[in-house]
């Protein structure tokens, strides 16, 4: 299926792992991409999310803070005597950077409870959401009668599979994927 991509939409993929090792995340999840798309001015598509207020920086953020605890939590557990970010500076420094972050079935404590290797750090994984999101975007091709898979297919397939936390980080910029998907396909030009 690779080899029906384009060089931009190659090197979106590769984006979406640099995007995913700098938010310090274990996994390339369907999130990835979308923020990788974004991340390509010029490419098909993004000139969409930019006018629908989903631009890099915004994405990066929404997924920064995706299930994060919000300043009232905080501000709940301060009162408690206990301080969030001291209790990360000492769960990253006994189990590693990331080690209360959240992992790809949705969980936290990636490691923490359950011992498991840690992956090396040359190879992030793929999501099953983040695999579905690439085998839809060659079915977006395929729709489209085009023999190639480029940016704009990308972010089709990542805007069809209804995953989570996708969702989570559209809904978090005020947009609603299948909305979005609408908007993609209406500014894209005419299928041949």
């Amino acid at each position: 299926m690779f080899e029906r991509f384009t060089k931009d939409a190659r090197l979106a993929v590769v984006c979406a792992q640099e995007e995913a090792r700098s938010l310090r995340h274990s996994w390339i999840g369907a999130e990835h991409l979308l923020l990788a798309v974004a991340a390509r001015p010029g490419a098909p598509g993004t000139a969409t999310l930019t006018r629908l207020g989903v631009t890099a920086e915004a994405c990066r953020e929404a997924i920064r803070s995706a299930g994060a605890l919000d300043e009232g939590d905080a501000e709940a557990l301060r009162s408690l005597g206990i301080d969030l970010d001291t209790v990360r500076a000492r769960a990253e420094s006994a189990f590693g950077p990331g080690a209360l972050d959240r992992q790809p079935d949705g969980t936290r404590f990636g490691g923490l409870l359950r011992r498991a290797p840690r992956r090396p750090r040359h190879h992030i994984p793929f999501t099953k959401d983040a695999k579905r999101a690439l085998e839809q975007s060659l079915r977006a091709a395929l729709a489209r009668k085009e023999n190639w898979i480029g940016t704009e297919h990308v972010l089709l397939g990542v805007l069809s599979g209804g995953d989570p936390a996708t969702v989570r980080v559209l809904d978090a910029l005020g947009t609603d994927p299948v909305a979005l998907r609408g908007s993609v396909l209406a500014d894209l030009r005419p299928a041949a």
